[in-house]
């Protein structure tokens, strides 16, 4: 139960993301307007590491930092649709491979100020590249094959600057040191 009162609630986009204005009183009485996105809202996020002990990762032009950033294969989980089944989907059609095992690493909101988003984190061990990207109208990205510990040295140096992506290897890392990959 929430310790706001709710006042209103009005739809004020539903494409390509669903945002809602709240009018609520908090807590302390003062009345207040919050934009978000609503949930239930997933994604998945697929750390893809091969038998050389490589990851494939992707490049991808993120318009709104004018950037092209260093991410782990993601994509929204679509209607009917497991965050695990979500991730095998993005990882083929990302970056065209599959994986023989997927670990669940755990789920995380990652931005809870403005979103009822729930990421879901995957390590795929055994990936290996099957095929050609299929990407989507909007996506601009190419595949990016790094040996782990190359990734984990851009990572302690600030250069993976997606913070999903970051946090996806912060949560693999334990055990990709006890298989001896790092």
């Amino acid at each position: 139960m929430s310790p706001w009162k709710r006042l209103s609630l009005e739809e004020i986009l539903s494409e390509p993301v669903r945002l809602v204005r709240e009018r609520l009183v908090t807590h302390t009485g003062k009345e207040i307007t919050y934009i978000y996105r609503p949930g239930p809202v997933a994604a998945s996020f697929v750390l893809p590491i091969t038998q050389e002990a490589t990851a494939l990762l992707i490049r991808q032009y993120r318009h709104p930092t004018g950037k092209f950033l260093l991410e782990v294969p993601a994509g929204k989980v679509d209607a009917g649709e497991t965050p695990l089944e979500a991730a095998k989907r993005e990882l083929l059609e990302e970056v065209g491979a599959e994986a023989s095992e997927y670990l669940s690493l755990p789920p995380f909101h990652p931005q809870p100020s403005f979103t009822a988003v729930v990421f879901h984190p995957f390590l795929a061990l055994g990936a290996r590249r099957v095929g050609q990207p299929a990407l989507e109208d909007g996506e601009l990205l190419e595949t990016v094959e790094i040996p782990l510990r190359e990734l984990y040295a851009l990572l302690e140096r600030g250069a993976v600057q997606d913070a999903s992506t970051a946090l996806t290897l912060f949560y693999a890392r334990p055990y990709l040191e006890r298989e001896g990959l790092l």
